[in-house]
């Protein structure tokens, strides 16, 4: 994701020691299991998963995190040594009394989108089986993503019927939490700068419409939480907050936040930190929806 590493470019020395402390400082209250394969027999080490775990709790929620890179770049541990990504955001989730899976998930060009998604779903529907093991409420999960993996979670919010194919058991799923979501892939590749188009044309063809979320824009989904930031990327911020009013105007259950003074990569960099904005606006949301 270009944006993050512009980010991170910016970030004081002191950041670079977040990734190994705050796994410190959580360890009292989170159990941490890496590296579980969702995929049975896989060698694959982007078809694993990390679970964070609030301790001494029973049959919490559960959240199934898809980071972004724009479908071509990163992976769960990216940026884990620097800044703590995506470790944070288990944490964060954890300490509120939420289970999160953050998952890999194999990149364009090495597969296909639909192959890419397959594998989101196949972790999700890896959690839903074993997480009662791991003390988890196997049927109170909830979705969520940023960016790339923002556009993977409201394609599968609203073109519901791809996590069906793939087996998985929508009753499990009572919400999700696209964060920072690219919604129209048409409207992003037709915004500059000019490597949208480029990336869009790599990683889907001429399939934007049968890829984009808003093609699927419906009544009938479960609670969707969007969150984006106030000075999200241009392109984002054409499209996001148009799409809440149409989803609005259907009659969907959507709450939509713009969180003030926050940028693109804000909306992850900031878990479980002072500055985090969109832990207090999830965690509420996934204790609401799986009540």
């Amino acid at each position: 994701m270009r944006f993050l590493l512009v980010a991170l470019l910016a970030l004081p020395l002191s950041s670079a020691c977040n990734g190994t402390m705050e796994s410190y400082f959580a360890g009292d209250v989170v159990d941490m299991v890496f590296d579980q394969q969702y995929v049975d027999g896989t060698t694959n080490p982007r078809q694993l998963l990390d679970l964070y775990l609030p301790r001494n709790l029973e049959h919490f929620p559960v959240v199934v995190f898809v980071h972004g890179g724009f479908w071509i770049h990163q992976d769960k541990n990216f940026f884990q040594p620097f800044v703590g990504l995506y470790r944070n955001v288990g944490i964060a989730l954890a300490r509120q009394g939420i289970g999160t899976a953050v998952i890999n998930y194999r990149l364009v060009p090495d597969v296909t989108f639909d192959e890419q998604f397959d594998d989101v779903a196949q972790a999700i529907r890896w959690v839903h089986e074993p997480i009662g093991q791991h003390r988890g409420d196997p049927d109170s999960v909830v979705i969520a993503g940023h960016s790339a993996g923002g556009h993977i979670t409201a394609l599968a919010a609203f073109d519901d019927a791809r996590l069906s194919a793939a087996g998985v058991d929508l009753t499990a799923i009572r919400g999700y939490a696209p964060l920072s979501p690219i919604l129209d892939l048409q409207k992003m590749a037709d915004s500059p700068p000019r490597s949208n188009a480029d990336i869009v044309a790599e990683v889907f063809g001429t399939a934007l419409a049968e890829s984009s979320p808003s093609t699927f824009f419906k009544q009938a989904v479960a609670p969707v939480l969007l969150i984006m930031g106030e000075h999200d990327e241009p392109f984002l911020l054409d499209q996001i907050p148009p799409a809440n009013t149409e989803l609005q105007a259907l009659g969907a259950p959507v709450t939509f936040h713009q969180i003030p003074g926050a940028t693109h990569d804000d909306i992850v960099l900031t878990f479980d930190t002072d500055a985090d904005q969109v832990t207090p606006l999830l965690a509420p949301f996934v204790h609401a929806v799986t009540h």
